[in-house]
């Protein structure tokens, strides 16, 4: 069967960003988009994060960088009239320039549109473009404690009601991954827009992405439970159990599913012998189990003290519970059933020793499937290439 294309084959993404978007660049490029680095002479600063492969630093062995940027063509320069001259050529440009520096390069927008009108220009920085944050720093610690999500996160108070334990953060930029990947939705929208039939020669636009903006969406619905009711969402820890292997569980309980669960998590229980109180008939009521739920509690530790965590998730999930064992990266990296799903894409790099794994499709899409067949570039590897094939396009906009 013939490979079909990627959704956006044919289309030119130049990006001229740090690490805070390069996860946007990524999707771009899985979707089949042509998407090339632009990078100074001595690389972008994500190639000097480790871990390194082989525990050697080096520009080209950055594993940070190398899971960001997969896919795509890297393009040494450290000239902004190269950067116009590339900006001609494309469809789509992703930058992370905050809009005082972008003025200053001859990089804004109505600089950008008139060397190409049809360019769509996304530019994604911690507060947008606008407004009186516009200028101020952040990382993705803080732009998930703006956003509320991290207020929703971590421990309950103690006894006395008072939060005397910190609220806790996810690890890995979840904020700026967020920020990406909305970004990478709004290029797709803007191409749509601007190629749909019938649209005649629509204009390119510019998409101003706030990771702020981004970071306040990820508390779902807490923000509006708070809107409508006017009720603040309480931090506490998520039901998990231990096994007897001493690894966790997560495991949501009845009580937050619905009591019409109850029944065949009390089967499952009883089958195992540690149901205890929760086979007494008054258990059914779903008023009396609330006021005593210690009891449920009890008697999945009971459950969880005879078997192993990967034992209490399936007999939680042959119960239709909800329930999974929390992995580490390398358990990930062996689950069946991301591997039966071909999730997993080893790509061969010529100077390593073996193809390296990486994370693949996020989805299946037989028609336009994710596109995994480029190893992240080398630091100026595709400098000359680029401007030979791209060259013949700019001047045909002209």
């Amino acid at each position: 069967m013939t490979q079909s294309s990627g959704a956006l084959d044919g289309v030119k993404v130049l990006e001229l960003a740090d690490s805070s978007a390069e996860y946007c660049g990524r999707l771009l490029a899985g979707l089949g988009a042509d998407v090339v680095k632009v990078e100074p002479p001595e690389g972008a600063p994500s190639r000097e994060v480790g871990p390194f492969a082989g525990d050697e630093p080096g520009p080209n062995r950055s594993l940070a960088f190398w899971a960001d940027n997969v896919g795509k063509r890297s393009v040494v320069t450290s000239d902004d009239d190269d950067v116009l001259s590339l900006c001609e050529a494309a469809d789509v440009m992703v930058h992370t320039l905050r809009a005082p520096e972008a003025r200053s390069r001859g990089l804004d927008f109505e600089s950008l549109a008139e060397c190409n009108a049809r360019l769509v220009v996304c530019a994604l920085t911690p507060f947008g473009q606008t407004g009186p944050w516009a200028d101020y720093q952040a990382d993705d610690l803080v732009l998930m404690a703006l956003g509320g999500s991290m207020a929703a996160c971590g421990y309950a108070p103690g006894r006395d009601g008072a939060y005397d334990t910190p609220p806790l953060a996810c690890h890995g930029e979840q904020a700026w991954r967020t920020a990406s990947t909305y970004a990478a939705i709004a290029v797709c929208a803007a191409l749509l827009w601007r190629d749909r039939p019938g649209s005649g020669s629509r204009r390119g636009q510019f998409i101003d992405v706030s990771a702020h903006e981004c970071s306040a969406s990820m508390t779902e619905w807490h923000l509006m439970a708070y809107l409508c009711s006017g009720q603040v969402h309480k931090r506490g820890p998520h039901p998990t159990l231990q096994g007897a292997d001493g690894r966790q569980v997560a495991a949501l309980t009845p009580d937050f599913l619905g009591p019409h669960v109850f029944s065949r998590m009390l089967e499952m229980l009883e089958g195992e012998g540690v149901a205890g109180p929760l086979s007494e008939p008054e258990f059914a009521d779903p008023v009396h189990r609330a006021a005593n739920f210690k009891e449920v509690w009890r008697a999945l530790k009971r459950l969880a003290e005879i078997h192993s965590a990967d034992e209490i998730y399936r007999l939680g999930q042959s119960a239709g519970l909800p329930w999974g064992v929390i992995r580490a990266p390398d358990e990930v990296l062996d689950d069946p059933h991301l591997r039966a799903r071909g999730h997993f894409v080893e790509l061969e790099h010529p100077e390593q020793p073996v193809p390296v794994s990486y994370p693949g499709a996020p989805f299946l899409a037989h028609g336009s499937p994710w596109v995994m067949n480029r190893r992240p570039p080398l630091l100026g590897e595709h400098t000359e290439e680029v401007r030979s094939e791209w060259a013949p396009h700019a001047a045909s906009r002209r």
